[in-house]
């Protein structure tokens, strides 16, 4: 089913529509963003519910941890009792798997990964795991194989659905950019002190076509000249053919009133907001 992408870089706000209705919606505008890495620092420890607070540079609100998500740390010193892992103010390289809420700090996890448009790069992770979108059993005894090919050793790697039918050089050159980022991230963790933001998906345009574009995706609509222009740069860059691909019309939003405005993606937020949701039945609940 044809999809568009509404992109509103300004607002670091993106939906993705089909057949007029929002099926998803990419906000990236709060000060911790699922995906960040951060070198850490452990606050306290609470062997009663196997977790831990760790100071992640927010004044207000300490990130929390639990045990099953130490991943890297629990791994190395084989140990399942959370005191025996982490003890105040040892340093600890977490990521953000969910954003922080009204007085709730953000969830973390020890259990780093990196995305990439074809691969997700799991530094601390074993084995190579494919997509179980990608139904063609030859392509998957292929991206298995390429896979087992040029995964580091001691890491895990996951081929993402949009690897099907994409070159071995896109993948390895996907694979690249993924360790460099990594190799950065461990050096700034060796030289930066803590508690401090490592890494974050700065590109908005990039982090949302890699996250939601595919095949299927007939339309997209960003705010700026500028972000037409790195839309289509990152298309050109993502197709084997070096060119746009066919079927895919990209445009700048032209209107006096706003994108969000005028895609309704607004009045979808604030719906979606709304403390009381309607039933098919005609009743209601209350969240």
């Amino acid at each position: 089913m044809p999809k568009q992408i509404i992109i509103a870089e300004q607002h670091r706000i993106a939906a993705v529509f089909s057949e007029d209705q929002i099926q998803e919606l990419i906000v990236a505008t709060g000060s911790h963003q699922v995906g960040d890495i951060y070198l850490g620092i452990v606050e306290n420890v609470l062997p009663g519910i196997d977790a831990a607070f760790v100071n992640i540079g927010d004044a207000e609100r300490n990130g929390f941890i639990h045990v099953s998500d130490l991943g890297p740390v629990r791994l190395k010193r084989n140990s399942g009792a959370i005191t025996e892992l982490l003890t105040p103010q040892q340093k600890v390289l977490v990521q953000i798997m969910k954003e922080p809420t009204g007085t709730k700090g953000p969830r973390l996890t020890g259990k780093i990964s990196l995305p990439g448009r074809y691969l997700v790069l799991m530094p601390a992770g074993r084995g190579v795991n494919l997509s179980r979108r990608i139904r063609s059993e030859d392509e998957r005894n292929r991206l298995r194989a390429l896979g087992i090919l040029i995964k580091p050793a001691g890491m895990g790697l996951l081929v993402r659905t949009e690897a099907e039918g994409v070159s071995e050089e896109a993948i390895i050159e996907d694979l690249e950019v993924l360790q460099r980022q990594w190799e950065s991230v461990q050096q700034q963790a060796a030289s930066t002190r803590a508690p401090a933001l490592l890494d974050r998906d700065n590109d908005f345009i990039q982090r949302v076509l890699r996250d939601v574009y595919s095949s299927n995706v007939n339309r997209i609509v960003v705010d700026s000249a500028s972000g037409l222009k790195r839309v289509k740069q990152h298309l050109v860059n993502w197709n084997d053919a070096n060119k746009l691909p066919q079927g895919v019309l990209v445009d700048q939003h032209r209107e006096t009133t706003s994108i969000l405005e005028y895609f309704r993606v607004n009045a979808a937020i604030r719906e979606a907001l709304k403390p009381r949701v309607d039933l098919p039945s005609g009743g209601y609940i209350i969240i």
